[in-house]
């Protein structure tokens, strides 16, 4: 993700979604050139909030059901995941991509009854 301006960042993140998920819908929070949020909603009470800033290249994917994170990747202070069975618990990581973080993400979804 390094070097990815919004729009390219984007592109990415909705070729993946497009990839990965039959149905969603992207309710843009704040966008301008350099930093991106927004909520994708899977269903009503579940969606993924995303939060990108290119400056820092500071990057948060959260999936979201009634309002509990219940799984998620972030870059604060390293990369790291929030694994479904302890949302709670910081995971080390090498870097993912958009395409595993949705991937990851899909696998979750599919997942909860």
């Amino acid at each position: 993700m390094k070097g990815l301006d919004v729009e390219a960042f984007l592109s990415q993140l909705t070729a993946y979604l497009e990839k990965n998920f039959a149905e969603y819908r992207i309710e843009p929070l704040f966008k301008t050139p350099k930093s991106f949020k927004a909520n994708i909603y899977l269903e009503n009470d579940l969606f993924i909030a995303v939060r990108y800033n290119a400056r820092n290249e500071r990057t948060d994917f959260a999936l979201i059901r009634n309002n509990q994170r219940i799984f998620g990747y972030d870059n604060l202070k390293e990369w790291h995941y929030h694994p479904s069975k302890a949302p709670e618990k910081h995971i080390p990581c090498d870097k993912p991509s958009i395409d595993k973080i949705i991937s990851d993400i899909q696998k979750v979804a599919k997942t909860l009854g």
